[in-house]
């Protein structure tokens, strides 16, 4: 519901203002202040959406002290500025403090309650439309930040395969082994930790867009992307299932590589030995992928069973581990040389046995 708030100093004025704008608007919500304080203090505590101001009432200038407070509060707020005495305005001043319009109430020929409500019409569209282009900016810069953009060229040619739909996918989850003990031994130096994050989720961002994968979500010092999600038919699941495993072995590879120049690092600031690692779990299978996001925040993500168990195989896998799963295994072993390393049955939530694969170390290569 549209909120609007007119300020006049006249009681005469200020209700015919309101009541005609009732009569034009009959669902906004009209509200009235008759001097800068308790304008001030409706814009600081409510949210509005056109401001209707008077320009000479405590001030001379009141009307452009009001609009500069609206702008502050939220610079899509739609100011009207009114006077009776067009000379005292100095309207390139208004508009470059961002008014929508001035109006005067002597202008020959023009009742000035009509022209009011078409203006106010008119600034509620342009503030609509205005936040429209703002949330459509938003989801473009999300999707900038989370798809290859290639696969971001793919979705902006058809944004139809953002819609939910079960897909075949790989799923493959990364967490830090041992960095909540390094928080604990660099609590004095967050600015480290945050860096180091920063070059980590950049890094693991650059090696799933190289493989074809979706950045899902960070997860406190872990990763979650998709692979294939874009893709139909059983090549191209086997084919994303070998990519997913070709970014996990290349990611602990480049993670080593920043860890060494990293403990150095942190060998400044703690005594303690540092002891970190990359754990890594995937899995293949259905799953529910697409945006599934709120009006308010989009969200493109995957859910099902094989999410679960990417999860329940990465919290099994230790420092400089990759596992997978039987259903990942059978996808990928005509490229690697797999070796079952166990068979799982607690894992939580998930039920049943779960055969466990990792890659053979003569077969790593990217």
């Amino acid at each position: 519901m549209d909120t609007i708030l007119i300020i006049d100093d006249d009681h005469r004025v200020l209700k015919g203002y309101k009541i005609s704008l009732e009569d034009e608007l009959q669902d906004a919500i009209i509200l009235t202040a008759s001097n800068d304080i308790q304008a001030i203090e409706l814009i600081s505590s409510r949210a509005i959406d056109v401001i209707i101001t008077d320009l000479i009432m405590d001030t001379p200038n009141s009307g452009i002290t009001i609009l500069e407070h609206a702008k502050n509060k939220d610079p899509l707020i739609m100011v009207i500025i009114i006077t009776a005495d067009g000379t005292n305005l100095d309207r390139k001043h208004a508009f470059e403090q961002g008014a929508f319009d001035c109006l005067e109430k002597s202008s020959p020929g023009v009742k000035t309650a009509d022209e009011l409500a078409y203006k106010t019409k008119s600034a509620l569209f342009s503030r609509k439309k205005a936040m429209e282009l703002i949330a459509s900016q938003r989801q473009i810069d999300f999707f900038r930040r989370y798809f290859d953009p290639l696969i971001f060229k793919k979705i902006t040619e058809n944004p139809k395969i953002l819609e939910p739909e079960n897909r075949v996918v790989t799923i493959a989850f990364w967490d830090i082994r041992g960095f909540s003990a390094l928080s604990e031994q660099l609590k004095g130096s967050n600015n480290l930790i945050a860096s180091f994050l920063k070059e980590f989720f950049e890094m693991a961002s650059d090696v799933i867009f190289e493989h074809n994968g979706i950045v899902d979500k960070f997860i406190g010092d872990g990763v979650m992307a998709i692979f294939g999600a874009f893709e139909e038919g059983e090549a191209n699941e086997d084919k994303n299932a070998i990519l997913a495993l070709e970014a996990a072995i290349k990611l602990r590879t480049k993670f080593n590589a920043i860890f060494d120049k990293w403990a150095n690092i942190w060998q400044r600031a703690s005594a303690k030995n540092i002891n970190i690692g990359l754990g890594c779990g995937l899995s293949t299978g259905s799953a529910l992928v697409g945006n599934l996001g709120t009006d308010n925040r989009d969200h493109f993500t995957a859910i099902g069973p094989h999410v679960n168990l990417a999860s329940r195989i990465e919290n099994t896998a230790k420092k400089g581990e990759i596992k997978f799963s039987a259903s990942t295994h059978t996808r990928v072993k005509s490229r690697f040389n797999c070796i079952k390393t166990g068979t799982q049955s607690s894992l939580k939530n998930i039920d049943g046995d779960h055969d466990i694969f990792e890659i053979a170390l003569d077969t790593e290569q990217t």
